[in-house]
Parts: structure tokens; C-alpha cells; sequence
């Protein structure tokens, strides 16, 4: 609903409140199963449609994180797809956040969320091409995300909202770069699949770089193409400016720079330096750097187009440090190729260490020592190095491992610990020593660790603010610790890890050789590593919790699978038996009276003809006829094989409850061997046979077992699940070859261990066979080497579970291609 009046209807004010009333409810009555996805649709609809883009980060963020608390892992990785898209087109440096794309990629395949990993992907590849120069900064085509494979797998899985991404970030690109006539083709594309993104924020941003493009091509045109393209700027400048009216922060800088354009090229200079100003402004009162670097390139070039050179390299110089800002480095060095002349104040200072810094706008690392620029950029290089390292690695034990080794090789410290908050209570989780390996610790609290001083962590958990130390002994602050007394080091730094203003962690340093060990070039890359370290620890939490939702949901869906199937089947068979039970023991127990009164019937046609032996001719004919003598052999013989038949239904009836047999709390003595011949009753159908083939031979070499006690209904179940396969694999052999060929036979032996404590059931067929590589997945979780519709998977993962778990035993597979295979059930006998 929230869509259709926000989207369609335009009632934008009515569906942002219908929003707002659902949020409150969500709070009030803390329905956590609706949380994901009503803060999705809030986020990726209603939001940003009266506020900031920026605020819909922290929602979509806090809408993944409730998906993935209650397995919603669907709707989590739609929320991730929405916390990014507001980064990339809010003006959020590229450097803030482009590295967490690749942990929540490994988190979204560890869930199985195919669609929303791909969408991260596009966007972590547009941020690659405008980070890295490549030929074609419009194809989104690198190691993230190849748009010649995936566009057509959007195509065949119809997903239209993918296709709709993708030509909006290649329509950007292609402005942002130059390539205004193949643009032309991206808005076309970009058109078909539009409304499948109706009331998201691609949408604005979409009919603002049409319309751009559309400008930008104006001068090569006729005046007939000139005044259709001032009309269909005209279109996509009012569609802006609609959205610009409820959110003004957001779009009413994109619409002073489309009125920019058009004044440039209607000739109207005057009007046209003033709204390129007003965009620039409106961009950076808003935080939109990118946007602001291209209000300032697109007042360049105007400017230079009308002559003013030197009014043309002070914008162009501004949009030069803002796409550095940003992070954009290819648009950069594109902007160095094309205007050098506007940007030689800046191209030509030496290029160190501390340009870089300028030309970032005095960006994140900022220092005031005066070394050489082969050392800074030393320093530069250690610290992206290091960067990489840290949020390359999404699993906890190995981020610490490096977060430590790092630290320890960078910040001039004799040692490291580091508290991690888990729950609400802090724990040491690590330490490293110079020269020895990172220690990964059990969780200690704080208070029983002899590895710091308690009163310094403590300081640095309540202030959030770092403590530096040149020489702790001559603090009298501190004094008192006694971790200080005893171990005197002489330089310390204790400092938080913040993400988002939240506590995650704190990080213990040590030097105690050297005063002053800590100078403010260390503290200052320290800084820098803590705040990536924030970002992979939490994403390493994140990707912890989603492992084990994900091992709770296929334990969950393993057992409600498992209970189903025994249920069903169960009350199936056990229905059916009793149903077979009526009519039989009906047949059953009134065959023998049938045949006692065909005797009596007989004996008195016997004694009629001794008495009447000159009967009517009729009669005689009649008795000819029907051929009496024949009837009086065979009719007893039917009535026999009647009896042979219900007696035969009676052993399957036996063999359904057998094999359906309810399981209690606690095992139950029983007999193997009848649950595995109820089971070969119950596929005799699947043995017989047909067609296609001769009947599959069972080979049964029973040893003598005592009864075992078991769950039987769950073993009953294994036997199934191994049974079946057996018959699958053998009718797939079967393939390409003659009736007379085809040999088919399973056999089945038990047996008791060489110590008689383990019932060894073999089962083993000569079909098609496994490979090794088949063999070490077989009893995984959803593996499967059944087609499609074919197999779930879970059957012999069920097996596995009710073997190890249930009754504490296991099962093995042996297999060799082409000559068959052998699954291996051991029971301990209790």
C-alpha cells in the first residue's frame, strides 16, 4: 500500500506517515518476525522521500541485522542491498565503506542469497571502475561483477529490479566519464525495467543523468532533435523536481544543475553561472560531494567554453579535490588528462605523500611531522596493505590473529591485548608479544586478567576517548594500579574500537623499554586500523551469527523434515493397514463358512443325481453347459488361492505397521531384520519387473542378531532413504543398455562386530557408482546428484543425524564408478 501511494499515486506525505504509524506499531507491540521487512520497505521507499538518503543507512543496516537474528534471510539481504545503495549515491567516501561489500558478500553466500550478493557486487564493481582505470568505465565488467555474464542471467531469472540497477550505474558512469552518445542506449535499457523500481531513490537519479546526458548532446544536434531534447529534458527535469519537493536535501541541487545545463546551452550564461552555483552549494550543504565535483566540473567547462580560463581552473581545481574527497581516483586522473592546463597549480607540486592528503580536502590521515615523502608514503602503503588485510578476512579467530600482528608490526608495542564486548560484558579474547604468535584467549573477563591495568581499560570504556601514556610511571593518575606497580612498562596507549559510535572493543598497548614510545604518527595510523578493525569485527559477528542461524535452521529444517516425513508416512501406512485390516479380516472369516456351504451345495447335487440319475434333458444340457465336474475341482481350488492371496495382505499389513511403528522417548528393544524386510515390502513394487528391465534380485545373508534396542520407525527410515537410492542408482546404470544385459541386485548383510558391542547392516548395489569427490559430500546438508525436482538433499543428511545423534552409531559409504556401492550402518547393541 505504502508503495502504491508513494510511488503511483504520489501521496507521498500519506505513505511517509503510513510508514512512521508502522514503525511505531513495530516498536509498541515488538513483532520481530515483521521487523526486516517493514524497515526494508521503509528504507527503500518511504524514507528518503522526506528525509535525508543518509538516514536510511542506519535503517536498512538495523533491517538486515533483525532478518538475520530471525532467519528472514531473503528480506536481510534486500536490507544490505538498500544500506549500500544509500552510501554510493548519498556521497559517502568510497573508502568508508566499499570494503565491507566483500564480508557481507561471504555472509549472503553462506545464507544462500544469490540475488542480493549480485547486486552488492554491482555496486562494489562501480566503485572499482571509479576507483581504477580501465578502457571502458561504463562496462561494469572486473573482478567484483561481469556484466556480460550476469546481465543475461537477470534476463533469464526475469529480474527485472537487477537490470533496472545496472543501467542506472552505467548511464552514471557513462556521464561521469564522458561517453554521452553510448549513454543514449543505457537510458533506453534503463527505460524498460524502470518501473520495477518504481519509488526507490534510482529512480531521481536515473532522470537526472538522462537528462544530463541529453544536455550534453545537445550541440551536435539539428534544431528539430534539439527542441525534442529540450522536451524530454523538460520531462525528466520536472520528474526530479517532483521528488525534490517532499526532499529537498536531497534533490533540489539536481535540479538547479539540469536548469544549469539548460541555460548553457539556450545561451543564457548569466542565468546559468548562477544555477551552477546554486547547485554546488545545495550539494554540499547536503553532503553530496560527488555531486557537488560534477557541479563544479560542468561550471568549468561552461566557463571555459565562454573564455574565462581563470574562472574555469577554480572550479575545475574544486572538482578535482572533490572527486579525490570522495575517492573517485579514475575520475581524477580522467580530469588530468582532459584539462591540464586548468589544473597545472595542482599537477605541478611534487607529488608526495602530503599532496595526496591536500587533494583529499585534508582527508583521513592527517600528520604534523615533516618527513621525507618516500618515508610518508611508506606509511601510506603499510597502512592500505594493512587495511586490506584486515577486512580481507570475515572469520573472528583469523581477524584477530591479523588485527594483532598488524598492530604489534606497526605501532611500536612490546604487547597487545584485546577486549572484545560480547553480549553486554567485555572479555579478553587475545594477546601478542613481539616475537611470538597472536594468543587467542577464552573469553576471560577483564577483572581476573593479569595481562593490564584494569583502572586504564576502564578509563577508555566510560570517556570512548583514547589514553596515551609517554611514561606511566610518572602518572600519578594511575599510581595505584597494580598491574603498574608490579610490571612498570613505560609507554602506554589504550584505545576504543568504535563502529557507528557504539563500543565494540578496546585495544591494549604496551612498550616497556621505551618512553614515549607511542609518537602521534603511530596513534595516528592506529587510529585508521581501529576504525577498519570496527567494520570487519562487526561483520565478523554479523557473519558468526548468520552461521549459526543458518546451522540452527538446517538443524531445525532437518528435524521438522524428518518428523514430518516419519508423521506422514507413519499415519499414511498405519491408515492404510487399517484399512487393508477391515475388509480382509472380513474376507478372512467368511471364506471358510463360502467353502463349507459349496460342499453342502455339492453334496446335494450329488445326492439328486443318485436319486433322480434320469434327469430332464434340460437339466443334463445345463449341467453339460456349465461343466459341473470342472466347477466342482477348481471352485475349492479359488476359494484356496483366495486364502493364499488375504493372507498375503495380511503379511503386508504386518510389514506397514512394522515398518511405521511409532517411536517413544526411549528406545525400544526390536528386530532389525523385520524392519529391513518391512522396507523391502514396502519398494517390492520398485524391485518387479518391467519393461525396461528384469527384476532387481535381493540378496539377503542375515546373521543372527539379538533384538537391539532403537528408535525402529527413525531406522526404518534410514533403511528407506538407502534402500531407495539403491534402486536410483541401479536404474540409472541401467541406461543404454539390453533387457538381457541388465543384471540388477542389491545385497544385504548383517552382521555383529569382532567385539559383538556393534550390529554391522551392509547394503550394497552394483549400479552406477560415486566418485571420491561425490562420497565426501554425499551426507552433507541439501547435496544432492539428482536432477532438478528430483531430490532434496536432506535424506541421507536425515540418516546421518538419526544414526550419530539418535542412537549413537554411524554410517559410512564405500563406492567405486561403474561398480557399485556400499553404505555401512554400525549399531551399538546396548
Amino acid at each position: 500500500m505504502v508503495k502504491v501511494l508513494s510511488a503511483f499515486l504520489r501521496e507521498v506525505e500519506k505513505g511517509y506517515s503510513f510508514g512512521r504509524v508502522a514503525l511505531s506499531l513495530l516498536d509498541r507491540l515488538n513483532v520481530r518476525k515483521f521487523k526486516c521487512l517493514t524497515l526494508l520497505w521503509v528504507s527503500g521507499l518511504l524514507q528518503h522521500r522526506q528525509e535525508a538518503l543518509r538516514a536510511t543507512i542506519p535503517t536498512a543496516k538495523e533491517g538486515y541485522l533483525a532478518g538475520m537474528e530471525t532467519g528472514d534471510f531473503l528480506y536481510a539481504g534486500y536490507n544490505l542491498s538498500n544500506y549500500f545503495y544509500g552510501y554510493l549515491f548519498a556521497g559517502v567516501y568510497l573508502d568508508d565503506w566499499e570494503p565491507e561489500i566483500e564480508n557481507y558478500c561471504i555472509v549472503l553466500a553462506s545464507v544462500k542469497q544469490d540475488s542480493s550478493r549480485n547486486y552488492l557486487k554491482a555496486k562494489q564493481q562501480v566503485v572499482q571502475n571509479l576507483r581504477e582505470t580501465v578502457a571502458r568505465p561504463d562496462l561494469i565488467i572486473g573482478s567484483a561483477y561481469d556484466e556480460r555474464e550476469m546481465i543475461p542471467k537477470h534476463h533469464q531469472n526475469n529480474e527485472l529490479p537487477a537490470l533496472a540497477f545496472v543501467y542506472v550505474y552505467k548511464l552514471m558512469l557513462a556521464y561521469f566519464f564522458g561517453k554521452h552518445a553510448i549513454a543514449l542506449d543505457y537510458i533506453a535499457e534503463a527505460n524498460h525495467y524502470l518501473m520495477a523500481v518504481a519509488g526507490m531513490i534510482y529512480t531521481p537519479v536515473f532522470h537526472f543523468y538522462a537528462g544530463l546526458t541529453y544536455l550534453a548532446l545537445f550541440s551536435t544536434q539539428s534544431e528539430i532533435e534539439q527542441a525534442n531534447t529540450l522536451a524530454l529534458v523538460e520531462t525528466h527535469q520536472n520528474t526530479v523536481a517532483g521528488w525534490a519537493h517532499h526532499a529537498p536535501m536531497n534533490h533540489q541541487h539536481k535540479v538547479d544543475l539540469l536548469e544549469a545545463e539548460k541555460c548553457r546551452v539556450l545561451g543564457k550564461n548569466y542565468e546559468a553561472g548562477d544555477w551552477y552555483d546554486r547547485a554546488i552549494a545545495g550539494a554540499k550543504e547536503n553532503q553530496y560531494i560527488q555531486e557537488e565535483a560534477l557541479a563544479n566540473e560542468l561550471a568549468a567547462k561552461f566557463y571555459l567554453t565562454w573564455g574565462k580560463e581563470k574562472v574555469a581552473a577554480s572550479y575545475m581545481q574544486e572538482a578535482y579535490y572533490c572527486y579525490a574527497k570522495w575517492g573517485a581516483k579514475a575520475k581524477v586522473i580522467d580530469l588530468e588528462k582532459h584539462y591540464p592546463q586548468l589544473l597545472a597549480p595542482i599537477l605541478q607540486q611534487p607529488r608526495t605523500a602530503d599532496s595526496w592528503k591536500e587533494m583529499m580536502a585534508r582527508g583521513t590521515i592527517t600528520s604534523n611531522k615533516t618527513s621525507s615523502s618516500s618515508s610518508e608514503a611508506l606509511d601510506l602503503a603499510t597502512l592500505f596493505k594493512a587495511s586490506q588485510a584486515i577486512s580481507g578476512e570475515i572469520e573472528l579467530d583469523k581477524l584477530l590473529t591479523t588485527l594483532l600482528k598488524i598492530v604489534i608490526a606497526n605501532a611500536g608495542a612490546s604487547k597487545c591485548v584485546l577486549l572484545l564486548k560480547q553480549d553486554i560484558e567485555f572479555k579478553v579474547v587475545a594477546l601478542v608479544e613481539e616475537g611470538k604468535s597472536p594468543q587467542i584467549l577464552s573469553s576471560n573477563p577483564p577483572e581476573s586478567s593479569s595481562y593490564f591495568p584494569i583502572s586504564w581499560v576502564n578509563t577508555v570504556k566510560r570517556t570512548l576517548k583514547p589514553l596515551v601514556l609517554s611514561d606511566a610511571k610518572i602518572n600519578s593518575q594511575f599510581a595505584a594500579d597494580s598491574y603498574l606497580q608490579k610490571h612498570r612498562p613505560k609507554s602506554v596507549l589504550c584505545s576504543p574500537i568504535l563502529n557507528q559510535g557504539q563500543l565494540l572493543g578496546v585495544l591494549y598497548l604496551e612498550n616497556d623499554l621505551t618512553a614515549g614510545a607511542f609518537t602521534s604518527e603511530r596513534i595516528e595510523i592506529l587510529n585508521i586500523i581501529c576504525s577498519q578493525a570496527a567494520i570487519s569485527l562487526e561483520n565478523a559477528r554479523l557473519y558468526q551469527a548468520a552461521q549459526q542461524a543458518l546451522t540452527d535452521l538446517k538443524q531445525a529444517q532437518l528435524q521438522i523434515v524428518q518428523s514430518e516425513k516419519m508423521s506422514a508416512l507413519g499415519n499414511l501406512v498405519a491408515g492404510v493397514a487399517h484399512e487393508i485390516n477391515n475388509p480382509v479380516g472380513f474376507l478372512n472369516g467368511n471364506i471358510t463358512p463360502a467353502l463349507d456351504y459349496i460342499n453342502d451345495l455339492f453334496d446335494l447335487l450329488d445326492l439328486i443325481q443318485e436319486k433322480y440319475p434320469e434327469l430332464d434333458p434340460k437339466v443334463q444340457e445345463e449341467i453339460e453347459t456349465i461343466e459341473l465336474d470342472y466347477i466342482r475341482e477348481d471352485l475349492p481350488k479359488l476359494l484356496s488361492s483366495m486364502q493364499e492371496g488375504i493372507k498375503r495382505i495380511q503379511d503386508i499389513s504386518t510389514s506397514l505397521r512394522t515398518f511405521s511403528r511409532a517411536d517413544s522417548d526411549r528406545p525400544v528393544a526390536c528386530n532389525i531384520h523385520d524392519g529391513i524386510n518391512s522396507t523391502l515390502m514396502i519398494l517390492k513394487h520398485r524391485l518387479k519387473a518391467s519393461e525396461n528391465r528384469p527384476e532387481i534380485k535381493v540378496i539377503k545373508d542375515y546373521g543372527n542378531f539379538p533384538q537391539i534396542e532403537c528408535y525402529a520407525g527413525q531406522l526404518n527410515q534410514v533403511f528407506m532413504n538407502i534402500l531407495s537410492n539403491a534402486i536410483d542408482a541401479l536404474e540409472e546404470s541401467n541406461q543404454g543398455r539390453s533387457y538381457q544385459e541388465i543384471n540388477n541386485q542389491i545385497i544385504i548383510k548383517t552382521e555383529l562386530s569382532s567385539n559383538e558391542e556393534q550390529a554391522i547392516i551392509r547394503i550394497k548395489d552394483n549400479g552406477i557408482g560415486m566418485s571420491e569427490a561425490v562420497q565426501e559430500k554425499i551426507f552433507e546438508y541439501s547435496f544432492t546428484t539428482k536432477g532438478v525436482g528430483k531430490g532434496t538433499g536432506l535424506g541421507l543428511a536425515i540418516a546421518r543425524k538419526i544414526m550419530v545423534e539418535k542412537h549413537g552409531g554411524s554410517i559410512s559409504v564405500n563406492s567405486e564408478i561403474g561398480v557399485g556401492t556400499e553404505f555401512a550402518i554400525s549399531l551399538p547393541i546396548i
